[in-house]
């Protein structure tokens, strides 16, 4: 490489990293926005006079909008490239936040739901295709491996500040932390217009073909790799969505807590999130083969999805293990996956199909979640059934992967 290539490589690298903290902010900030609703639960219900069923239909209505979209997301990225499709996920998010807000009533706030759905439903879309485009494969690991842990980070930091927004003798003061929320957004927002810049060279048209002919979007969804990924991601949606949305709020009806109390006891959790995306992220550098970034993930599935099955029956003594033990598998399984969406796809350009379809999973996931409200309302233990069926998919969805992937590879080399 000469020395004008590697200088412009390490001014690529600065900036991609730039790029990248800018873009896990904006995702963060979106899961803040998601999961205000569960740090103001126990406001929120007697404020607008709901009951949990309402409430969890109220909370998975991202899903049905992710669902539609994720038919299009990719197409809009091929169209449009990732950095436009972040700013119209981040206009969605901001527009949506803004009218949850002013919202007095339940309608109106599923209007707003269900616009903030669309940033939320897409971001995990746009940006591992944009990390794709700013970092090589070896160096992938460690900004996906702290992308992995949006929705967690988020939700540490909105059940962290909400505290000191909200009155829990005034419900109406949950729209405090709701504005809260927009201000952070409209800022992250202005930041992204003002500092982003697309790359200078993409990392994706390197791993591509430059003989083959231009990838149609339908390749993509043909891929049966693909949709066994959203398989096992919507399981792993459904699974984290229940925790996430719901465990603040059995551990205050279950266990006597304050919302406070329990918000910050949630917050052992995702901390121990944090930890295990991260340090993925490193080990995701050194194992570079799909046989050994997959092992890891099945093993990760396995004890994960032990742990959705205690979600609602785990109490006393076991409640911090259990907290801690959920944490490190739930950073683990998504940074692996996000990590491998360009191998995941039948195609490296054709990462934004993979990508787009592990979405859909998140929302699908999240549609599925909203049946969980109306199984809770005869008891927490009722919707154990189908939080150990998540745990189940998830790993056998996991192995599926594993089996399929190296079967290409076998292929691949065998062409070679």
């Amino acid at each position: 490489m000469s020395e004008e290539a590697k200088k412009a490589e390490i001014n690529q690298t600065g900036r991609a990293w730039v790029v990248a903290i800018i873009a896990i902010i904006a995702s963060i900030l979106i899961s803040v926005n998601n999961n205000k609703l569960p740090a103001t639960a126990s406001l929120v219900l007697p404020a607008l006079g709901i009951d949990t069923t309402q409430l969890s239909f109220m909370m998975s209505l991202n899903g049905y909008v992710g669902f539609v979209l994720a038919f299009f997301a990719a197409t809009i990225i091929l169209k449009f490239g990732s950095k436009k499709a972040t700013l119209m996920v981040l206009i969605c998010a901001t527009l949506g936040a803004v009218i949850s807000a002013f919202a007095t009533t339940y309608d109106m706030l599923l209007v707003g739901r269900l616009i903030e759905g669309v940033g939320y439903a897409c971001i995990g879309t746009v940006i591992p295709v944009l990390f794709s485009e700013w970092f090589p494969p070896s160096k992938r690991g460690v900004p996906m491996g702290i992308f992995s842990v949006w929705v967690p980070l988020g939700s540490m930091f909105i059940m962290g500040t909400s505290g000191f927004f909200f009155n829990e003798g005034d419900p109406a003061t949950y729209h405090n932390v709701f504005w809260f929320v927009v201000a952070l957004l409209v800022v992250v927002t202005i930041i992204w217009i003002i500092a982003v810049r697309n790359p200078e060279h993409s990392y994706l048209a390197d791993e591509s073909d430059p003989n083959a002919e231009k990838p149609k979007v339908s390749e993509g969804f043909k891929s049966v790799s693909c949709w066994v990924a959203m398989i096992a991601f919507a399981a792993f949606s459904l699974g984290t969505a229940c925790v996430m949305n719901f465990e603040v709020l059995y551990m205050v009806q279950t266990m006597g807590m304050t919302q406070a109390a329990a918000n910050g006891m949630l917050n052992i959790a995702n901390i121990f999130v944090v930890i295990g995306g991260v340090v993925i992220g490193f080990v995701m550098n050194k194992v570079t083969s799909n046989t050994g970034r997959l092992t890891i993930l099945a093993v990760s599935s396995l004890v994960l999805g032990v742990c959705f099955a205690f979600a609602y029956v785990v109490n006393g003594a076991m409640l911090t293990p259990w907290l801690i033990l959920f944490g490190l598998s739930n950073g683990i399984v998504p940074a692996i996956f996000f990590t491998m969406v360009a191998e995941i796809a039948p195609r490296p350009e054709l990462a934004s199909v993979s990508s787009t379809l592990m979405s859909l999973g998140q929302c699908v996931g999240g549609i599925l979640f909203g049946i969980v409200g109306a199984v809770v309302a005869s008891g927490w233990g009722a919707a154990t059934g189908i939080l150990a069926t998540a745990g189940v998919v998830l790993f056998v969805g996991s192995i599926a992967l594993m089996f399929i992937l190296k079967k290409r590879d076998a292929k691949v080399a065998k062409a070679a």
